[in-house]
């Protein structure tokens, strides 16, 4: 693995404390369900093209460790990263029953904070809205970009600004400011009895933000049948339904007029040569 290192004393900023109050029940309210599972089949096909045996690849929001510990199964070592450090806790503990503790290295680091990161890597990535807690777009392309070597890819999954299945759902609970909450760009959202500053960007927004060292080389949507992952209840024992909306979900998931309609937006940069 190449070296990576970062500041022993990097602050974790204000971000930290809400999802460190979920990191113990993350898995069981997302990464295990159903509809987590569907949706996170999505993002790893991806992943898996682009993250080959042998590469070094940086994550960042990595959580509780999921996908770093899958790519370090497969031959790619991880360093993955995340300003939570009650998530980085349970990663570590996850990693000590994998079989590839060698692959992958976990810590704390914020978004902001990449300045402080050494290293090389082959690619980057940065699943289920982890961008969406940071404002800052352009620094955190201009550290990407110090650290991705050029034709390497950088996918993030962020959450988009229009989502069909949250429309419905709390336009039926007569929840009209949930429903169109997306459109505006910044919201503050409840995690836990805590809160947390959300920035909804559009496609565009992100292109604006990485387009100095980056190219947009292509998008889909991610969960635009599959549901949100608050919709689980809905699903229960339904699991044939959700194979076949996952199923609808890869086949449709790249199409113009639809991949903006998805919980997610998958977003495949390129580091640019020149």
């Amino acid at each position: 693995m190449t070296t990576t290192s970062a500041l022993p004393d990097m602050p974790l900023g204000s971000n930290a404390e809400p999802f460190d109050s979920i990191a113990a029940a993350y898995d069981r309210i997302f990464t295990a369900t159903s509809i987590g599972k569907a949706q996170r089949e999505q993002v790893a096909a991806e992943i898996n093209r682009w993250f080959q045996d042998g590469d070094h690849v940086l994550e960042l929001n990595c959580g509780t460790g999921e996908d770093a510990i899958a790519l370090g199964r497969r031959g790619v070592d991880v360093s993955a990263f995340d300003s939570s450090p009650a998530m980085i806790g349970v990663a570590k503990r996850k990693l000590q029953a994998a079989p590839c503790q060698s692959r992958v290295h976990f810590d704390v680091l914020r978004n902001e904070d990449l300045a402080c990161l050494v290293g090389s890597f082959d690619g980057a990535f940065s699943n289920f809205a982890g961008m969406n807690c940071s404002r800052d777009w352009q620094n955190i392309a201009a550290g990407l970009a110090r650290l991705v070597k050029p034709g390497g890819h950088v996918l993030l999954c962020i959450m988009g600004r229009v989502c069909l299945w949250e429309i419905v759902y709390f336009l039926m609970r007569g929840q009209v400011i949930k429903a169109f909450r997306r459109r505006s760009r910044n919201q503050v959202a409840r995690i836990g009895i805590n809160s947390v500053d959300v920035y909804y960007a559009s496609v565009g927004d992100a292109r604006k933000a990485f387009c100095k060292e980056f190219t947009l080389r292509g998008w889909r949507g991610v969960g635009i049948f599959v549901p949100p992952s608050y919709c689980e209840p809905l699903f229960a024992g339904r699991n044939r339904m959700l194979r076949i909306f996952a199923l609808i979900d890869r086949l449709v998931g790249a199409l113009p007029g639809v991949r903006c309609c998805g919980d997610h937006v998958l977003l495949d940069f390129v580091r640019s040569t020149a």
